[in-house]
């Protein structure tokens, strides 16, 4: 409707009415009008909006309003009002078994996180004790990342807020932080306005050299770090400093006098020196947005470092202090038969090197070295059945998702300009925005015989004939199984997992798979979906998984899911422009895969892929351990384990089988323990493994540089962190020469053995083989499951030094916890009820 309302139009509109219900977003302007324009009418209608008249919140004030529950209310505001009908209630009926997004527990949910390299990871960061305020731009997903940004405003009122709250409070500082495009814009005039108050407070200015969230524009003006420089100090701000990442061309020698400048490293010694002060200041970060680097870098615009990094798996213990310290999401999960590691994803990371500050000696850095791209194997197809395209009356809708940033968005564009070159109607919308950062992505496609056919773009709850799924967690989240109903969707998934940025934060976080498949199918019914990894059979068949967007739609399409001729898809491919020839192959591969679903998980399947026996496991160990120490040390293990192994055995027969899990947690704990990583084992590891490993998975290395952090160089974070230093190819043969000293470990000649951390690994051995051995005492079916709990304990010490002690601290306090139930007789045995 108009703004504002023309009064007699609407008071002749209203005459007869009994009630009028006004649906708007946020708060009411329509409403408040219409009560006021009507006030004095002899029979004014009543009127309902915000609040119902019992006062209940009819159409909420916060967040965006949902189609279904607008629906669904005025459905039941029309039966109160005795407008019922049979039809109004079958509809009413078949929303609300729609909106129930199926019989599952709820699950993790794909939210935007800062990309690779965003200059953010750091930026964002406050000092301990500090609060800060985000606005508009990327920065603003700092709120959900725990690093104390705790509010948002417009664009143009960053800091505001803080200016009149701060006359109430006792914080005495808070930060803003405000996007160079935001400042360019509006943002100097909230600093003018927080000199104006002098307010304590320190505008972070993040100078990303783009307008990122929006698409990499230019800043408009010419604005750089030096002309903010000096607007605003004309401001009148009381001090201004610069932090600069030192890999990039920012000059500090241009820096006016009297403006200090750190390097990124120092960020919080610079926060904490400007917090100091009283009355408005800024800091200015200085950092490209790593997503425009990247674009750069391919256009030859911006200089490309000739270094990787690369993690040695073989001495990582999967603590997460590398994901933590950089917030990254190219550090990956590896997992392995010593549990989940790390490793860099090589095809998206943007060489911002901030993992290289996980207190960690498995990191490396490769210079010249080229990732070794998997071939694309190709794959002659056989002769494909053609499909049975589906009828439809009025519009098909199809709905496609997947995680922002990998293309997706292109799947809507194919299918709509396919409808188009059929002389179809189409309809499309990108449910993207900030989303586009790795979050969950939803395009709604409706194709119509006619245009005038679509009367919403937008696919209602239940409405979706087909979803395309890029990605099983977007897929089977609850947003898009309310699209779904059972008889009339058919889903096609990719099942490749792509983690989510909460990894970064939560090491043991791990897609749910399963529940994910389950929750999908009690949707729409096994029988109406079809799983494909769509990546891996990109990467393998083509060479990149770029095209497993396009593979999907083929899939689909295979499927009869598509309403679209196939040589209109494959035109729009050609005028789409973009890696032609191969998105028209991910097409057919995508047909083939779910026509002959057998062969596509033969072709992809891991060379020598078995699941290792017991036996298999223990052996597995006991040889590792040898190469720790010698046999003596392996065959002190082994008996430990045979002990567990007798005890569980006489649990398993007293309970007829019902045992499982104390022996393997028992190898395992001691296992970890007695593997520990000292100097002479991470010697031996690299010295053993890296150059073969650097040898298979890259090309043109020119040398290997470590990144350790020694007790006798004793260097220092401002946090009372160790401080890694830099080591050349030297290094190795040092590490052959260490790892041949591993026979003086634990004598008195052994240098490294006397600082504490070596004394508490040493005595944790022996008193975790005592536990063990009071754990096969006193073992039974009550205390089974605690003894298992606390023979696996030591599986949660992972990490080296501080990382390695905190998590030590941690497992003491539950060791004691459990062990106090375990000698209480365990927990009490549950009967069923008679």
């Amino acid at each position: 409707m108009i703004y504002p309302l023309e009064p007699t139009g609407l008071k002749n509109w209203a005459e007869g009415l009994d009630l009028i219900i006004v649906v708007e977003e946020k708060r009411s302007l329509i409403e408040s009008q219409i009560k006021e324009i009507l006030y004095d009418s002899p029979k004014r209608p009543r009127v309902v909006g915000k609040r119902d008249e019992a006062d209940n919140v009819l159409f909420p004030v916060e967040m965006g309003l949902s189609p279904v529950d607008v629906a669904l209310k005025i459905g039941k505001m029309l039966f109160d009002e005795g407008v019922a009908s049979e039809i109004g209630t079958r509809r009413i009926e078949a929303l609300e078994s729609a909106a129930n997004s199926a019989n599952v527990e709820k699950t993790p949910e794909r939210t935007p996180w800062f990309c690779s390299g965003c200059p953010h990871n750091t930026s964002t960061r406050l000092p301990d004790g500090s609060i800060g305020f985000a606005g508009i731009g990327c920065h603003f997903m700092a709120q959900w990342m725990d690093r104390g940004v705790i509010g948002y405003t417009h664009m143009g009122g960053e800091g505001v807020n803080w200016i009149g709250e701060s006359r109430f409070v006792t914080t005495d500082h808070a930060f803003q932080q405000l996007g160079d495009g935001t400042y360019n814009h509006s943002g100097a005039q909230a600093i003018r306005a927080a000199v104006a108050a002098n307010a304590s407070v320190t505008y972070k200015i993040l100078y990303n050299d783009a307008v990122a969230m929006t698409g990499g524009q230019t800043l408009e003006g010419g604005l750089d770090v030096y002309r903010i420089i000096e607007e605003v100090k004309a401001f009148g701000v009381r001090k201004v400093a610069v932090v600069y990442d030192e890999k990039e061309a920012f000059n500090p020698k241009r820096v006016p006098t009297g403006v200090k400048t750190f390097t990124r490293d120092s960020l919080d010694e610079a926060q904490k020196e400007l917090r100091k002060i009283k009355g408005p200041t800024v800091l200015i970060y200085v950092q490209t947005c790593a997503a425009e680097k990247r674009r750069r870098r391919k256009r030859g615009k911006f200089p490309d470092i000739d270094k990787r990094v690369y993690i040695n798996p073989e001495v990582c213990e999967g603590c997460g202090d590398c994901g933590v310290r950089s917030n990254c999401v190219s550090v990956a999960p590896l997992d392995t038969e010593l549990g989940r590691k790390r490793q860099i994803d090589q095809s998206s990371c943007n060489k911002d090197f901030s993992c290289l500050k996980g207190f960690c000696p498995s990191f490396v850095t490769l210079h010249g070295a080229t990732p070794k791209k998997e071939k694309a194997a190709g794959l002659d197809l056989p002769d494909l059945p053609e499909p049975t395209l589906p009828e439809f009356e009025k519009v098909w809708n199809t709905v496609t998702t997947g995680v922002g940033g990998t293309g997706v968005v292109t799947i809507g564009a194919l299918l709509g300009m396919a409808a188009h070159v059929e002389g179809k109607g189409a309809g499309v919308m990108e449910m993207a925005g900030l989303a586009q950062k790795g979050g969950a992505v939803q395009i709604h496609c409706r194709i119509a015989k006619r245009p005038e056919d679509i009367t919403a773009i937008r696919v209602a709850t239940g409405e979706a004939d087909v979803v395309i799924g890029g990605d099983l967690l977007v897929t089977a989240g609850s947003k898009t199984l309310a699209l779904m109903q059972t008889g009339r969707t058919g889903v096609v998934c990719n099942t490749y997992e792509i983690n989510t940025g909460e990894f970064t934060m939560d090491g043991g976080f791990r897609i749910p798979a399963d529940r994910l498949r389950l929750g999908l199918e009690a949707r729409v019914g096994a029988d109406k979906v079809a799983y494909l990894n769509a990546t891996r059979l990109a990467e393998k068949l083509l060479g990149d998984a770029i095209y497993s967007n396009v593979l999907v739609l083929g899939a689909a399409w295979q499927m009869g899911r598509i309403p679209l001729q196939k040589a209109s898809i494959l035109k729009a491919i050609e005028l789409n422009g973009a890696g032609v020839e191969g998105n028209k192959a991910a097409f057919e591969i995508g047909r083939w895969a779910v026509a002959f679903p057998e062969q596509a998980e033969a072709a992809i399947a891991p060379k020598a892929a078995k699941t290792m026996s017991w036996e298999e496991k223990l052996s597995y160990r006991y040889d590792r351990l040898v190469a720790w120490g010698d046999k003596d040390w392996a065959e002190r293990w082994m008996k430990s384990v045979r002990a567990a192994e007798a005890a569980e055995a006489k649990v398993r027969e007293a309970t007829g089988g019902r045992a499982d899990g104390f022996a393997e947690a028992a190898a395992f704990g001691l296992f970890k323990l007695m593997s520990y990583k000292d100097e002479y084992e991470v010697a031996r590891l690299h010295s053993e493994t890296l150059e073969a490993q650097v040898a298979e998975k890259f090309d043109g290395v020119e040398k290997i540089q470590f990144h350790l952090a020694p007790p006798i160089l004793g260097r220092k974070d401002g946090h009372g962190r160790p401080v890694k230093t830099t080591f050349g190819p030297w290094m190795m043969p040092v590490f052959k020469r260490l790892a041949k000293m591993k026979h003086l470990r634990g004598t008195m000649w052994d240098p490294f053995g006397y600082t504490a951390e070596r004394k508490g690994e040493r005595r944790a051995i022996d008193e975790h083989e005592a536990l063990i051995g009071e754990l096969c005492k006193g073992l039974k079916a009550e205390t089974h499951s605690v003894a298992v709990q606390l023979a696996g304990l030591p599986l949660q010490i992972k990490g080296f030094g501080h990382v390695k002690a905190a998590n030590e601290a941690a497992a003491a306090k539950r060791r004691e916890e459990l062990l106090a139930e375990f000698r209480a007789g365990g927990a009490p045995r549950l009967k069923a009820a008679e």
